[in-house]
């Protein structure tokens, strides 16, 4: 009721201004006039690039170069034949090429979808039945992009492919010959390398859109233009702002210094285009050099329709490259190549008049199959047709059965885990919090305290109720999630009635032999001192974190003596044999998880599976961590194993980096034994805000390509938004099955 909305509020600013220099010296307008015209002519200390192009001259050339890359089309009107369809259902655009036998494009499509791909594809499909009448025939039908379950099912198409295949398949058709294509969308980027004639590496951005199409348009409508004008502009800058290749929160701020420099709307613009093609070569890339890309590249992806982007790229690279006139339908051009592939007679896809009689309602819903509690979207068509999306396993569609006999570490980890039983002790209740390093070292301390007669209460399995318990108590939203959960599982913990929880500090691991030396991450080490400076609760029960050397029996042993002697009446003999039951249950633990890695590996081979290595760290298994990316793979047919099921068969091995971390020692292990594997893949789990898997990251990237084989990385952090997760999968997937085949056998 006090709020006050004033009229004119959006010019308060300068109205405030104009208050405030009522006293000031007067100036003549003339004057006022003159000052920011020598403003606009000053020369500016801001850094500054070269200009796009010298002049118009060049410019012209530049066009004429980039105008032969057209695509041959044909007269729908006129037309007679069979002809294939490709759709592409974008995060934020669809697009929908209509193609002949020979390839020639009937029929185009390219509009912004506003989240409602269906109703738009709806109505195209009707509008091309009625161009076609009944002079052409659709004989194949694919759908490509984020939305592609959904209108797959929704309008019977023949067939669904991921959008690293669709747009290789649209640019073999343009470039015979490519190597390397990067595509830049409006939310992602995706680049990918090309060896005798497959897939050899693929790169997608992460959950940052910097650097996209729709970074550029965020900035032109905060300058108050619309993108085609704002992009126009760039070609006339005389002296682009270097704005580096920084997130948008730091390109904001870097934007509005150039503006109080002086810089031009042209200049900013410029430099713009010039910061998302250095973030694509060095953020989401990381090229080196130029030679690392290629030679014979082909760009994509709607953002490239702006010249000034495709010619930062050629400036920045020193490459000429081939832009596709069509170079926003790509991925439909590619579905629609790969429609002839598909050799059927006449395509599934909706009639007309099932068009006509077309309902679609859809309604949200939680699963309850399991903790990951997805949410569903329910989408319900005419005659009672249902599609469900959101799930990540196939338990919300009743057809879990199918995936039930497919290895899966981490759900037998899972299991495992919690299925360790305490009973009363005589030394009374202690609380263990499940998770960090406790998914791997809680065998080895809920054995020893349950041997010196504590009862052992576990805090529940991770969700985000639970998360959401502690978020209040987490000092810095930069650490990793599973170090944030921390926080809801002592609260758990207190909640279960827990008088004291034990949690110790454990700057070592056990050395494998692996690596040069075997520590814990700062995190892993160390957040138990975080924990007691952070949350007031932990002062009204009893907090025990020592040091402890879990890797040198004898110092362990002292250590937790000292420690527990001096609340419990405990003695050194209780300790040691306490110790060798501790030790004894970890080497179980261990030799089982091999045990079933070699099962696993027997049972792929036996079953022609593939398997993928999804490689991380121990607290990776935890389900509100992974957010279900292992049921997601088994879902796709893979058998799925963990890095330290397989890591101690690798014989150790020098590093390009310091190899100092136990965890970080398995994964570039793991990465050297499936090498010479031909049905073993890696997939690298890596949390949001690791700084040490900026290391990681590129140690085992470097072991697996050197090998041929495709590195993978998947980005989780609090979002359980699977997309992205499921475009890359998809995409290694697809990769291997077309090495495996003797690459693309162009259409």
């Amino acid at each position: 009721d006090g709020a006050i909305f004033p009229e004119n509020s959006q010019y308060y600013i300068a109205i405030g201004a104009a208050i405030h220099s009522v006293n000031n010296q007067k100036h003549k307008y003339d004057d006022i006039i003159k000052r920011l015209t020598d403003a606009a002519n000053a020369k500016t200390i801001i850094e500054t690039l070269p200009p796009l192009f010298k002049d118009e001259a060049e410019y012209e050339d530049f066009k004429n170069i980039h105008n032969v890359t057209d695509v041959e089309k044909a007269d729908i009107s006129a037309y007679c034949g069979d002809a294939y369809l490709g759709i592409d259902a974008g995060s934020t655009t669809t697009k929908m090429v209509l193609i002949t036998s020979d390839c020639k494009i009937l029929y185009s499509f390219y509009t912004l979808n506003a989240g409602e791909p269906v109703p738009i594809v709806l109505d195209q499909l009707k509008k091309i039945y009625e161009l076609c009448a009944d002079r052409i025939k659709i004989k194949g039908s694919t759908v490509t992009g984020y939305g592609e379950d959904l209108i797959k099912n929704a309008f019977n198409i023949d067939s669904g492919l991921v959008e690293t295949m669709a747009h290789f398949i649209a640019a073999k058709k343009f470039n015979p010959e490519v190597d390397f294509i990067i595509d830049i969308g409006g939310q992602d980027i995706k680049c990918f390398k090309i060896k005798n004639n497959a897939i050899d590496s693929i790169v997608l951005n992460e959950a940052c859109s910097s650097g996209c199409g729709s970074f550029i348009e965020t900035f032109a409508r905060a300058l108050g233009y619309d993108m085609v004008r704002f992009t126009a502009l760039a070609l006339k800058s005389a002296h682009p702002v270097n704005l580096g290749s920084r997130c948008t929160v730091f390109m904001n701020s870097s934007v509005k210094q150039a503006q109080k420099d002086g810089a031009s709307i042209e200049d900013i613009s410029a430099g713009l285009a010039i910061s998302v093609i250095k973030n694509a070569l060095y953020k989401v890339i990381r090229a080196r050099n130029a030679d690392e890309i290629g030679n014979h590249i082909v760009v994509q992806g709607g953002t490239f329709l702006n010249d000034a982007i495709l010619r930062s790229f050629e400036i920045e690279t020193g490459k000429s490259v081939t832009r596709p006139s069509i170079a926003g339908l790509m991925g439909a051009y590619g579905c629609a190549v790969a429609s002839m592939q598909l050799k059927k007679d006449k395509s599934d896809i909706l009639t007309l008049e099932q068009l006509n009689h077309f309902v679609h309602t859809s309604k949200a819903a939680t699963c309850s199959g399991c903790t990951n509690k997805c949410k569903l979207t329910i989408n319900t068509f005419e005659n009672n047709r249902k599609f469900i999306s959101g799930n990540r396993c196939e338990r919300a569609l009743g057809s879990d059965a199918k995936n039930k006999n497919i290895p899966n570490i981490y759900e037998f980890k899972l299991n495992y885990l919690t299925s360790l039983k305490s009973e009363n002790g005589k030394l009374g209740k202690i609380g263990i919090p499940f998770g960090l390093n406790m998914f791997e070292n809680l065998p080895f301390y809920h054995t020893f305290l349950t041997s010196l007669g504590f009862e052992v209460v576990l805090s529940d399995v991770s969700t985000r109720e639970l998360y959401q318990t502690g978020q209040h108590t987490i000092p810095s939203d930069t650490v990793c999630y599973p170090a944030k959960l921390m926080h809801g599982h002592i609260e758990n913990l207190l909640s279960k009635g827990a008088d004291t929880i034990f949690y110790p500090c454990m700057p070592y691991n056990f050395d494998e032999k692996k690596g040069d030396n075997h520590y814990n991450c700062p995190v892993v080490a160390y957040y138990p001192e975080l924990l007691e400076c952070n949350m007031e609760v932990l002062g009204g029960i009893t907090y025990l974190n020592p040091y402890l050397a879990i890797y040198d029996r004898r110092v362990f042993e002292e250590k937790i003596y000292e420690s527990l002697s001096k609340l419990y009446n405990i003695t050194k003999k209780e300790i040691k044999k306490a110790t060798q039951a501790a030790y004894d249950a970890y080497y179980e633990y261990k030799k089982v998880i091999l045990e079933y890695g070699q099962k696993s590996m027997k049972y792929a081979q036996e079953n022609n599976l593939d398997i993928i290595v999804l490689a991380g760290r121990p607290y990776h298994i935890d389900p509100e961590i992974n957010h279900g990316i292992d049921r997601l793979i088994t879902s796709l047919n893979l058998a799925v194993l963990s890095e330290d099921s397989i890591s101690t068969y690798a014989e150790k091995q020098p590093c390009t980096v310091v190899n100092q971390w136990t965890y970080h020692a398995r994964l570039y292990a793991a990465a050297r034994y499936i090498k010479d594997k031909d049905n073993m893949n890696l997939i690298q789990l890596v949390s949001f805000g690791c700084g040490l898997d900026a290391v990681t990251t590129d140690e085992v990237r470097e072991i697996l390509e050197k090998e041929g084989k495709i590195y993978t990385q998947i980005k989780i952090d609090e979002i359980n938004n699977l997309g992205a997760a499921r475009i890359r999968i998809r995409s290694l997937i697809a990769a291997i099955d077309q090495a495996r085949n003797g690459g693309f056998k162009n259409g």
